[in-house]
């Protein structure tokens, strides 16, 4: 294939990936908790250290594409909302929740109680104690004008009485955690433990954390690589022309 057909394809397909994560992206920025995610490409020429895989009699590639996914983990702003089965974390730190695939941890606290008072994400998982254990508030105390409160260190009580304290932990930094699902993410490294989180991390009742996803710089990127994507469609257009014109004038001679 030739280089520059070859170059053009790859910025094609790198623009693709880039829309699809902008477009993620976009589509969760009033989703509380949700941390956008970023494509990184590296581009190497192919040589000696970084062979190309190839079949065998055949041409190889110029330039290697390789991309990698990461996720912006900076927090996003606080939105008070009022209500008591609303928390969010300052700081560093997520909820552990429970999955049917094991714990997962994430910072969306607009939390819910199930039928049997048993607190859950706005997905229907339990949420942890710090213990491991799910959290249960007697809704029969709430139906008598008890509301649940949770001080800045996640402990929650009821009618002055304590009931669990939340499970909130973080992880050696850089954050090596894998996305799941919205705003889930679980551990990269089985052997990278859940560490407590550090006195400056706080709780705060009756508000959300927001997306950190900033639409205005969204739709920006989204247009460039809009733009890209279409400038290297035009380049494929013009090496195919020129190939096309190629074989036609030597079908002549």
């Amino acid at each position: 294939m030739n280089s520059g057909m070859y170059s053009a394809l790859s910025g094609n397909l790198a623009a693709m990936k880039r829309l699809d994560v902008i477009t993620s992206n976009l589509a969760n920025v009033g989703t509380s908790g949700f941390k956008q995610d970023r494509i990184v490409f590296d581009s190497l020429l192919a040589g000696d250290r970084n062979p190309p895989a190839v079949p065998e009699n055949q041409t190889a590639d110029p330039v290697l594409l390789g991309d990698r996914m990461i996720t912006d983990f900076s927090a996003g702003s606080l939105r008070q909302t009022g209500n008591v089965l609303d928390v969010a974390i300052q700081g560093d730190g997520f909820f552990a929740v429970t999955t049917p695939d094991g714990t997962a941890y994430t910072r969306q606290g607009n939390f819910r109680l199930a039928g049997d008072g048993t607190l859950i994400t706005a997905s229907g998982y339990p949420v942890q104690s710090q213990t491991g254990q799910p959290i249960v508030i007697n809704i029969a105390a709430q139906e008598l004008g008890g509301k649940p409160v949770v001080d800045s260190q996640g402990n929650i009580t009821l009618n002055n009485e304590a009931v669990a304290s939340l499970g909130i932990f973080d992880f050696p930094k850089p954050y090596q955690l894998t996305k799941t699902a919205g705003t889930l993410f679980v551990a990269g490294n089985q052997n990278m433990a859940p560490q407590p989180v550090g006195p400056m991390t706080t709780v705060v009742q009756g508000a959300l954390e927001e997306s950190n996803v900033d639409a205005v710089s969204s739709m920006v990127q989204m247009i460039e690589a809009s733009r890209y994507f279409e400038s290297c469609q035009k380049v494929i257009r013009s090496y195919d022309d020129m190939a096309s014109k190629a074989v036609n004038e030597l079908a002549r001679v």
